[in-house]
């Protein structure tokens, strides 16, 4: 029984070996059949967008020449704008000329401003260093009228005494 069993064990080897060839020619199968199915999908989803591609290629022409004919408008427009930058950049330096020289005037008139400051306040110190002289002469005179007014008074009141003594 042992060659019997030798026997079927190497027929069972070989049966496995050969389940497992179909297995492999069937997942191979399987695969190929999976790749064939996606190429199939894949052709499908390209004639789709080849046809979505042609419509938007006739939608795109139709918007080109649309395109051409703003475009011409906008060169024009472009044209006249660039003529307008340049007469109003012409204006701007002119602008910016005039802007130096009122610049320059109004340095020059703060200048002036601060030499008149400068002389008012030298002015207004000279005023209060005079009206504080001419408080202090006012104040010497009113002492001057009383010394002279207490001179008059006290020669006066010699002069009865001696017209009283004689």
């Amino acid at each position: 029984m042992s060659k019997l069993q030798d026997l079927q064990a190497q027929l069972q080897g070989e049966l496995d070996a050969r389940i497992a060839e179909l297995n492999q020619a069937i997942e191979a199968t399987e695969t190929t059949t999976r790749q064939i199915l996606s190429a199939e999908i894949e052709i499908a989803r390209h004639q789709q967008a080849s046809s979505g591609l042609e419509a938007d290629a006739a939608r795109l022409h139709k918007e080109q020449e649309s395109l051409g004919t703003r475009t011409q408008k906008l060169r024009t427009d472009h044209a006249s704008l660039v003529e307008e930058r340049n007469l109003l950049r012409l204006q701007f330096e002119g602008l910016q000329e005039e802007e130096g020289d009122v610049k320059k005037e109004v340095d020059d008139l703060k200048k002036k401003v601060k030499k008149a400051e400068a002389t008012n306040e030298k002015l207004t110190g000279e005023k209060d260093s005079l009206g504080s002289k001419l408080n202090a002469l006012e104040e010497n005179i009113k002492m001057m009228k009383q010394l002279k007014s207490d001179l008059m008074k006290s020669i006066k009141e010699n002069m009865n005494e001696l017209a009283g003594s004689e």
